[in-house]
């Protein structure tokens, strides 16, 4: 029987560590969620995310932008709370009108809790900051909850996007283990194979239930950080019956989700403390 990983456990553990800071300061942090358009399953994320951040006595201001705002007024808005707040994200996905790496580049990169502007990758690509992409440190906290052996492993990565793939990487890269990379393009050619032979495989095309039982081997670690949206249900890149070959498994929901969200707070204490 797999180990499936307790993502609100996990969630509630670093809650508790940033609750003995948060409750020690004198005016709560400042967190600003800029949110443009408007979709059911964001608005249950938005919901989560402004939650936690209560828990902690964080003020969450949440801005609501119609999908039709340009971008220079999401540079004014920025501008307008950047000297207010602690931490700044920007809630994706964006209008398609928009250039992506153009607003999250608003954000300050010392605010950047969500670590996706530019300045912010590459300081953590150079090890130059202790702020760490959210869902990758989400990952890392299961590794080490679970005492996940990543030491001469054959590790996969399926995706390499912006928000898992490609940080994830750049985290593996720093702690020198060697992975293989595979895109949802090449999942049906040559380089399959790699994901049965796969020790640990980590997971974040956002592609429904992509990788199915016969892809992988018994015993196989699952990291599923892949999300979409089918109807109000999110939905992992990882088939349910696929999670019964693992040995340690994360769900979807519950699993990486809850953890990220508790990443991106620590970010924010990590910012306040920055300054």
């Amino acid at each position: 029987m797999p180990t499936f990983v307790d993502g609100k456990l996990l969630r509630d553990n670093i809650k508790a560590e940033l609750l003995g800071y948060t409750k020690s300061l004198p005016q709560p942090l400042s967190f600003h969620i800029i949110y443009l358009g408007a979709d059911p399953v964001i608005d249950t994320f938005i919901r989560y995310k402004s939650a936690f951040g209560k828990d902690l006595g964080t003020d969450v201001v949440v801005h609501r932008l119609a999908s039709g705002v340009s971008f220079q007024d999401v540079q004014d808005l920025i501008a307008d709370v950047e000297s207010k707040a602690d931490g700044i994200i920007i809630q994706l996905p964006l209008p398609d009108h928009l250039d992506r790496q153009a607003v999250l580049d608003l954000v300050p990169p010392e605010k950047d809790v969500d670590v996706l502007s530019t300045a912010a990758r590459q300081a953590f690509r150079d090890g130059k900051t202790n702020l760490m992409p959210p869902v990758t440190s989400a990952i890392a906290e299961v590794v080490d909850h679970y005492d996940v052996n990543l030491t001469d492993k054959n590790i996969v990565l399926v995706g390499m996007g912006s928000l898992v793939g490609y940080p994830t990487s750049l985290w593996l890269d720093r702690q020198q283990y060697s992975y293989q990379a595979i895109t949802n393009e090449t999942l049906g050619d040559e380089k399959a194979h790699l994901l049965g032979q796969a020790d640990v495989v980590i997971s974040g095309v956002g592609v429904p239930h992509l990788l199915t039982a016969d892809m992988v081997k018994e015993g196989v670690v699952l990291i599923d950080a892949g999300t979409s949206e089918e109807g109000r249900r999110i939905l992992g890149d990882i088939h349910p019956d696929t999670l019964e070959k693992g040995s340690i498994v994360t769900p979807v929901p519950g699993g990486i989700g809850p953890i990220t969200i508790a990443a991106l707070y620590r970010n924010l204490v990590l910012a306040h403390q920055n300054r």
